[in-house]
């Protein structure tokens, strides 16, 4: 479909006071559009950077354009009329309807997450034969067992992520995809066993079995809480700190099902939270946070992931530009800290670390992994081992958490 915009002149669109958007009409210029109908006559406008512009249908889909569709365009022509081919369109929700769905969710969810380091230490301390309470007087229900163990069972062993096709199904199944995996199940596009296995449903099954139980997370000691910072688009990636088992400072069954509970719902709350916070507004910059629980033996830690990918340099004739930033509590060592830059061929790694003897080893290994770097085709533009975690913006989302009203 082509349109043309009949108000423009090659000189300078019209009503324009912003000319730092002429470089943008130039030939084979990719632009979005939002097409606009007058309520009475049904007369198209195509808004663009935040110019309204008179269009009329040169050719193709006779009807046009749907007051509110958003058309992804091409600059065909701009002499001596701006003319525009559409290459795709789509009609989502609103900007505003969006932007407040968003912050309900933000508003329910935040307030209730948790870190989910609690839940993990209970979990492998019931995994450790540790079914009951601190003076051995009862014994949790069994399906309740039973649930957390599939779940314990469910998270990928860290020494097996060294495989990237291990890594990608631990992603796969880490919960953040659970919506779309169900999606596409329903029209046989996902293995079942990804659902099975799948850690948000095996959590919202371990809430249930406990609830069915009777546990109340209303009733669970709120002196033991572990309450962590809202996940973020921006900013740097810390690492989420292990935690001790609270179920050997708690005595009974019943207050151990509470605790449970409110924790599991606690992660259940903070993996929906950085769903949302995955809505990236800015297509150019297309940013995915990931948190993985990862098992060591007998224990389990947080493995934070952030995936980037800014698609800015290659529309403006540069290539592709992604980052992947990691971070995990080693335990008593501190932290580590890894980001890989890549742009094209060219590729950047930064390690960090807490504890000196860390960054001493990881500078002692920075040869070898160049070598594995140059063997496989990379430039190398740095690699740089360093002490101390990031520091930065928080970054923290504009969204209200509390609305008052006189």
């Amino acid at each position: 479909m082509r349109i043309d915009l009949v108000d423009f002149r090659s000189t300078s669109p019209a009503g324009s006071t912003s000319p730092s958007l002429l470089s943008e009409w130039r030939v084979g210029a990719l632009l979005q559009a939002i097409a606009v109908r007058d309520a009475a006559s049904g007369q198209l406008f195509l808004d663009i950077g935040g110019q309204r512009h008179n269009a009329r249908l040169a050719s193709g889909n006779s009807a046009g354009p749907a007051n509110g569709e958003v058309l992804n365009v091409r600059v065909l022509r701009n002499s001596p009329v701006l003319a525009l081919e559409t290459l795709s369109s789509s009609t989502p929700v609103s900007a505003d309807n969006e932007a407040t769905v968003v912050a309900d969710a933000m508003r329910r969810f935040v307030p209730r997450q948790e870190s989910p380091a609690l839940m993990l230490a209970n979990l492998s301390w019931l995994a450790r034969g540790n079914n009951v309470s601190k003076h051995g007087l009862d014994e949790l229900p069994k399906a309740v067992t039973q649930a957390a163990a599939q779940l314990w069972q469910a998270l990928p062993d860290a020494e097996s992520l060294g495989d990237p096709k291990t890594l990608a199904s631990a992603l796969q199944r880490s919960g953040a995809f659970l919506e779309a995996n169900l999606a596409d199940a329903s029209r046989g596009a996902t293995d079942p066993k990804v659902l099975v296995n799948d850690l948000k449903s095996l959590m919202l099954t371990l809430s249930r079995t406990l609830r069915d139980h009777g546990a109340r997370p209303n009733a669970a000691h709120s002196d033991i809480a572990m309450n962590a910072a809202p996940p973020t688009a921006r900013g740097p990636l810390t690492a989420l700190n292990a935690a001790p088992a609270t179920f050997s400072m708690i005595d009974g069954a019943e207050q151990q099902m509470n605790e449970l509970s409110r924790q599991t719902d606690g992660a259940i709350a903070r993996l929906t939270t950085t769903q949302i916070t995955n809505t990236a507004p800015d297509p150019a910059m297309q940013s995915m946070l990931i948190e993985l629980p990862v098992r060591h033996d007998d224990r389990a830690s947080m493995l934070r992931l952030r995936v980037e990918h800014d698609e800015s340099r290659k529309r403006q004739g540069g290539g592709d530009s992604w980052s992947v930033e990691a971070a995990m509590d080693l335990g008593q060592v501190g932290a580590l800290h890894a980001k890989v830059t890549l742009a094209g061929h060219r590729i950047g790694v930064q390690l960090r670390a807490e504890s000196p003897a860390i960054v001493n080893a990881l500078s002692a290994r920075a040869g070898e992994l160049e070598s594995i770097l140059r063997d496989a085709g990379l430039e190398i533009d740095r690699i740089v081992c360093l002490h101390g975690m990031p520091a930065g913006d928080t970054g923290a989302r504009p969204a209200r958490l509390l609305d008052v009203r006189a």
